[in-house]
């Protein structure tokens, strides 16, 4: 009987090598073969290596899987007979869009499994905790206690919202030079739902967007008031005017 050496990752799949007889195995294709490099290569660039590969990552990607002698969609629920017919059915592709509607909204801190070789499990970036791969389940998540005060806490940064010294009271917004109370209700509300919020900070990054000009520095330093223009190594007064002013100047279309 051949022992277990050690195991290997190529690509995404992991390979075994055995002891006996020098062999390696791909376990996707469970297939044996003598331990070469160049028989490696082989077997990867094979269609047949590939086809599997591509069906097990559609696999994990729709948290379709294999139990004994029947296939099992995990999201819809049902057993399926044609994995590709069934992934492409408008149940599955509705639940599907669901999912990846909540994560947009959310903000985009879920990780949906893609490599057939990571966790087949949805990742939430900033709790750091995973959950099974259902609507349920990330909708529970994202409406949960802990994620929101996780996502109160991520956003701010993203959106100029910071502390105000000597108060844990109130939040101050740069992009609107507003104030308002440090509560997870109300930062949503200012980040999600406040359309003028939303517009100044969309007119900037529609403006800066490919012009080497980075606000960063001005969205997380409540002191800093500056966008900085890497091409022109210059700093710019971070607002629409300003920044529209100095795209369109002679020095930076040079």
């Amino acid at each position: 009987m051949n022992r277990l050496i050690k195991d290997f990752k190529v690509s995404e799949v992991i390979m075994a090598y055995y002891e006996q007889d020098f062999k390696q195995m791909c376990n996707l294709c469970k297939e044996l073969f003598p331990l070469s490099d160049k028989i490696i290569e082989l077997h990867v660039d094979d269609k047949n290596h590939k086809d599997i590969i591509y069906k097990h990552r559609m696999m994990v990607q729709n948290n379709v899987i294999i139990r004994e002698n029947h296939t099992l969609c995990r999201l819809c629920k049902e057993n399926v007979l044609d994995i590709e017919a069934h992934i492409q059915s408008k149940k599955h592709k509705d639940i599907m869009s669901l999912i990846n509607k909540l994560i947009e909204k959310d903000g985009m801190f879920l990780e949906l499994p893609h490599n057939i070789q990571k966790r087949t499990e949805v990742h939430c970036t900033i709790c750091d905790s995973s959950m099974e791969f259902t609507l349920e389940y990330v909708r529970e998540h994202i409406n949960g206690l802990r994620h929101r005060r996780a996502r109160a806490m991520a956003v701010q940064p993203f959106n100029g919202i910071f502390s105000v010294e000597g108060s844990d009271d109130d939040l101050w917004c740069k992009i609107c030079q507003v104030y308002f109370e440090n509560y997870i209700e109300t930062i949503f509300e200012h980040v999600d739902d406040n359309k003028e919020h939303n517009i100044r900070l969309t007119k900037i990054l529609r403006l800066i967007e490919g012009q080497n000009i980075m606000i960063d520095a001005y969205l997380t330093n409540p002191t800093e008031d500056r966008a900085t223009c890497n091409k022109c190594n210059t700093g710019v007064a971070c607002n629409v005017d300003n920044l529209e002013r100095h795209i369109k100047g002679k020095r930076h279309r040079s």
